[in-house]
């Protein structure tokens, strides 16, 4: 038995996006935070959240929680439970676990 050929445009197709860094993700859900701040927050994939705030851009890394998501980085602390709720903290030097209280975000409405 032969195996199957690949055409070549499909092959070149293939060759080329394993060659480029996986594209951030668009940030696709507004929240309004009881602060007055809009964050712009999308997901790659599971392991990762990008926030837009204030025109700055974090990237931040799934962090261990013991419900909901949370993920850190770039100063932030970025705690969601289920699609519509959030809270937004400051991470402070060294810290992994936000002391701050933060504020609370929702998605889709003002505060």
């Amino acid at each position: 038995m032969r195996p199957s050929l690949v055409s070549a445009p499909v092959l070149m197709t293939a060759l080329l996006a394993a060659c480029h860094p996986t594209r951030p993700a668009t940030p696709g859900l507004a929240y309004h935070c009881t602060d007055g701040r809009v964050v712009q927050a999308g997901y790659e994939g599971t392991d990762h959240a990008v926030l837009v705030m204030g025109g700055a851009t974090h990237r931040l890394a799934i962090a261990v929680s013991a419900s909901g998501a949370r993920y850190v980085g770039d100063g932030w602390q970025w705690w969601t439970k289920g699609m519509h709720d959030a809270w937004l903290a400051p991470l402070q030097p060294g810290e992994s676990i936000a002391s701050a209280p933060g504020v609370a975000c929702q998605a889709g409405s003002e505060p």
